[in-house]
């Protein structure tokens, strides 16, 4: 049985091992080079979706309105029935600022408090080809964002997604947790993009073209699902060759976290129900590797604890850590949480562990999506 275990812990490796070179590569020998001010003629229509933001709002509208874009860029405010002073606060902002278009989307029986519904209506208003979504609690880095993410749009590309930071929070055990499962999903999306379609978006930093959103009429296919936009349709649209992610921190949007337990079980229960709108291969994609990885740890610690060919096993063990390591470090470095890696494997182990909990509790439970993960 022992010399079962140990083959199967070789091979488990070795699995892992072709996908940080074959997948993750993509992302961790990825070359980013600071964004020039080359030439863009395409205004973009800026489609900002908000729902109970009052806090939020002041300080992001003014960091949308330093935006430094040359070739112009309208804002379109999508308020979807706040029940907070957001529509107060909108109204004030569009009646000071010309390029600014306010839609208040009202509950109807039909999409109550549907986020698709509200996000069509303001397509809809938009007047230019390139459309950048974002939401208030994801504030841009720089005065540069438009241009860093409308750069990657083209007439080969015409769908960019883009990162958002989680912001660091020192001394905050469960803000590391957090931050690594924020990475660990952004660095998931832009391997596979890189190595195939995208598996999902980022609705708090994506962009594509209008015409692409008419092409596929839209979210009519699964505007029933009132949530999961940066995931459905994202996997509807994206292709090996439509699809560009961005690297460049110009690109970035930043969000604070509450830092709390709850919020950190909350981010993996949603991605992980989330997944489950996608195909069965799509989700094979994720769910295979963190299996992998779980096995990994199981089969390490029942044979080093028999003591079974221990050299072999913990020369292994500590190259694929060694490996791990270094790509880890390439990968969270260029998403500003290279400090992270110095707390692998614990929260690598953690997060395996919590997300194939939730995996098989949801898969027995059959339980759906809630608004409150929203």
């Amino acid at each position: 049985m022992l010399t079962l275990l140990f083959y199967c812990f070789i091979a488990i490796t070795v699995i892992e091992l072709i996908y940080y070179f074959a997948i993750n590569s993509n992302v961790a020998f990825h070359s980013t080079l600071k964004d020039k001010k080359s030439h863009i003629s395409e205004p973009v229509s800026v489609i900002v979706y908000v729902k109970n933001q009052e806090q939020k709002l002041p300080e992001f509208l003014e960091l949308l309105k330093a935006q430094d874009f040359s070739p112009g860029y309208e804002i379109i405010l999508v308020n979807n029935a706040s029940e907070d002073e957001s529509l107060e606060i909108l109204e004030d902002f569009a009646l000071k600022n010309a390029n600014a278009k306010l839609v208040d989307v009202v509950n109807n029986e039909t999409f109550w408090g549907n986020k698709k519904y509200a996000l069509t209506l303001g397509i809809k208003v938009a007047k230019f080809e390139h459309l950048l979504f974002v939401e208030p609690a994801a504030c841009p880095m720089t005065p540069n964002w438009i241009f860093s993410m409308s750069r990657g749009l083209s007439t080969q590309k015409n769908l960019v997604i883009g990162f958002t930071q989680i912001a660091n929070k020192r001394r905050s055990f469960i803000n590391k947790l957090i931050r690594y499962q924020n990475v660990q999903k952004t660095t998931n999306l832009f391997s596979w993009s890189g190595a195939g379609k995208p598996l999902y978006g980022n609705a708090y930093n994506q962009a594509y073209n209008k015409s692409l959103f008419y092409k596929v009429n839209g979210f009519i296919s699964h505007m029933k699902i009132p949530f999961s936009d940066e995931y459905t349709f994202i996997n509807q649209i994206g292709t090996s060759t439509n699809t560009s992610v961005s690297f460049s921190p110009d690109s970035f949007t930043i969000i604070e976290s509450k830092n709390t337990i709850s919020e950190w079980k909350n981010a993996v229960k949603k991605q992980d129900l989330l997944l489950r709108k996608l195909s069965v291969w799509a989700q094979l994609k994720i769910r295979f590797f963190n299996l992998n990885k779980l096995l990994f740890y199981i089969a390490f610690t029942l044979l080093i604890s028999f003591l079974y060919q221990w050299e072999i096993v913990l020369g292994v063990f500590l190259f694929r850590c060694i490996i791990a390591h270094i790509f880890s470090g390439k990968t969270f470095s260029k998403f500003g949480t290279k400090e992270l890696v110095w707390t692998l494997p614990l929260l690598e182990i953690i997060h395996i562990f919590i997300s194939t909990y939730y995996s098989f509790t949801h898969f027995i439970t059959r339980q759906k999506i809630e608004k409150k993960y929203y």
